[in-house]
Parts: structure tokens; C-alpha cells; sequence
């Protein structure tokens, strides 16, 4: 029988070696270690639930986590499951889920939400068959793009009556109020399955908490808006570059639907890019991921060469 039991500090580096060997293909984008351990730190916005899975002889051979966010999305657990691939089918991803999804289901969560990601051209991939065996359903698919460095950038082109203002680390006080409602409003901007996710919370105290996070986790943020002539804040883009990884990643992007048809996504990007490339030099791609129904970007995507590489599917099943 498995043996699950909470993640302890003086594990963690084995707990976080088998969790990179699990991660280890060409299209996953894992966590480095500092960032892990800031992801499963409790704050006000979300709470965790990290477990291992041990062997016969103590070692580790799996782990998981549930997120479980506090102040939105109250009915869903954020679950990750992964098991060393040389100790697969021997019942450690099960046991971790059904702890994590006791867990969750102690804490008042409904709704168990899973993202396995496979090859754009696999038929048949362990994680995704592995949610399917337990009662998850494809809610919906997202795609994942890459584009490889150094890039070609088109020509930059902002529409008349916008300008764009980039930063690095906080958010300019002026734009603080703003840009936590950007931040909070891309659940209802972008296309969504059927599993009743809401905004996420966002607010001023949470921009600034997310800042701090980066800093812990020796990230940098390059942080691009778009502002229209009366100053409202009509869309952003965010570029995140790991202290000491060769990937970059390609995070929120988000344009006011009142603001739309002016090219703005795809001028956010360009001058994003533009801005950070001291921080790009060196690096081998950009990671970046949406909805497979959002032609709007996927269009504004492959215009920057960005080429798909795999798929990840929001899977959904009933705590």
C-alpha cells in the first residue's frame, strides 16, 4: 500500500528532485526550486496542501499539491500529481490524489481541477490518461507555443490615441488601482470552458503581495500596459524571466474588450519585447499559452513566429 504523507521541509530537495524528473520532457515548464517552494507557501489569497509519496525504503517516488484559493473560487482545489517515471503504475499518483482530493473536500471544495499537458502530436500521454481513469473531463483545451530566441520582431505599431508604458518591478502607484482590475478581470476577457471559473481577486495589497513573490522567487517581471487617450488603462502584457533558467515565459495577456481591433495585443508584445532585451540576450525561448478557441491571439501569436508545441487540457471532476 502507498504511503502519502505531508511534505516536511528537510525533504524538499528530494521531493523537488523527483518532481523535475516527472517534468523533464522538451515541452514542460517546471517550477525551479525557489519558485516551488514559494508556490506552496500559504498567504491570504490561497492555502496549500503539498504531499509525498513514499516506497518500502523511505524514498520518495511522487508528490502533489492542492491549491486552494481563499478569495475567489472558493469551490475549486488546483491539483498537481506527479510520480518518478521510472516508478509509474504502482498506485503512488492514485494515493496522492485521493489524499489531496480528502483534503480538499474537508476544506468545502466541489469542483478538483487538473491540467495535464501532452505532445501536440501524442496520442497517448500517462497524465492526460491518468485524469481520465479517475473521473476527470476535458472541460477545455489550451494551446502552448513556443518561440525561439533571438526572434525577428515585426515593426511596432500603436494605434493612434494609445501610448504603452513598461516597468520593471512595482507598478507605478499611479496605476496600481487600474492595473489590479486588469488583473482581475481576465477570467470574464478570455475564453473559458464550463466549469464555473470566476475572476480571479485582485486588488492593490495583492499586486504588491505578487511583487514581493517575484522578488522571493528571483524572478523578473517585465510589465507592459497600454494607455488610451482618456488614461484609462486599455490592456497589458507581462514577460517573466526566471533568475536562473534559459526560458522565458509569457504571462497575462489582456486587452478591454472596448478596446479591441486596434492591434494592441500583438503592439503590447512587440514593445515588451523591445524593453527586456537585456533580459532576453542569451536565453533559448518564449513559453506562452491560451486558449485553443482564442484565434484572436493564436493569430497575434503566430504573427510573432511563436510555433505550438503541445496541448493542456483543463480537466474537471466532482470532489
Amino acid at each position: 500500500m502507498p504511503l502519502v504523507t505531508p511534505l516536511t521541509d528537510d525533504r524538499f530537495d528530494a521531493y523537488y528532485a523527483v518532481y523535475a524528473r516527472a517534468y523533464a520532457r522538451e515541452f514542460d515548464s517546471p517550477w525551479l526550486p525557489v519558485e516551488k517552494k514559494v508556490n506552496l507557501t500559504d498567504d491570504p489569497y490561497g492555502k496549500n496542501v503539498a504531499l509525498m509519496a513514499l516506497d518500502d525504503a523511505g524514498v520518495i517516488v511522487g508528490g502533489g499539491s492542492a491549491t486552494m484559493p481563499l478569495q475567489d473560487n472558493t469551490a475549486f482545489a488546483y491539483l498537481d500529481v506527479f510520480t518518478d517515471p521510472d516508478r509509474r503504475r504502482e498506485g503512488h499518483a492514485t494515493a496522492i490524489l485521493d489524499e489531496l482530493m480528502s483534503s480538499a473536500r474537508a476544506a468545502g471544495r466541489t469542483i478538483g481541477f487538473l491540467t495535464p499537458v501532452w505532445g501536440v502530436d501524442t496520442e497517448h500521454d500517462p497524465g492526460r490518461e491518468f485524469a481520465e481513469a479517475r473521473g476527470f473531463t476535458l472541460d477545455m483545451m489550451d494551446a502552448l507555443r513556443a518561440l525561439d530566441l533571438p526572434a525577428e520582431l515585426p515593426p511596432l505599431e500603436v494605434a493612434d490615441g494609445y501610448t504603452l508604458h513598461s516597468w520593471r518591478g512595482p507598478c507605478p502607484a499611479v496605476w496600481l488601482d487600474e492595473y489590479a482590475e486588469l488583473r482581475r478581470i481576465l477570467v470574464q476577457e478570455a475564453p473559458n470552458g464550463e466549469a464555473g471559473l470566476e475572476n480571479e481577486y485582485w486588488d492593490a495589497a495583492r499586486v504588491r503581495l505578487d511583487e514581493a513573490d517575484l522578488i522571493r522567487s528571483n524572478r523578473q517581471m517585465q510589465v507592459t500596459v497600454a494607455r488610451a487617450a482618456d488614461g484609462q488603462l486599455a490592456g497589458h502584457t507581462q514577460l517573466a524571466f526566471p533568475g536562473d533558467s534559459a526560458e522565458v515565459y509569457q504571462w497575462d495577456t489582456l486587452v478591454r474588450g472596448s478596446h479591441r481591433g486596434h492591434g494592441l495585443g500583438l503592439a503590447l508584445k512587440i514593445h515588451t519585447m523591445r524593453e527586456s532585451a537585456d533580459l532576453l540576450e542569451g536565453r533559448r525561448r518564449i513559453m506562452t499559452e491560451n486558449a485553443a478557441s482564442n484565434s484572436y491571439m493564436i493569430a497575434v501569436n503566430e504573427r510573432l513566429g511563436f510555433r505550438q508545441i503541445a496541448w493542456t487540457g483543463e480537466y474537471v471532476r466532482t470532489i
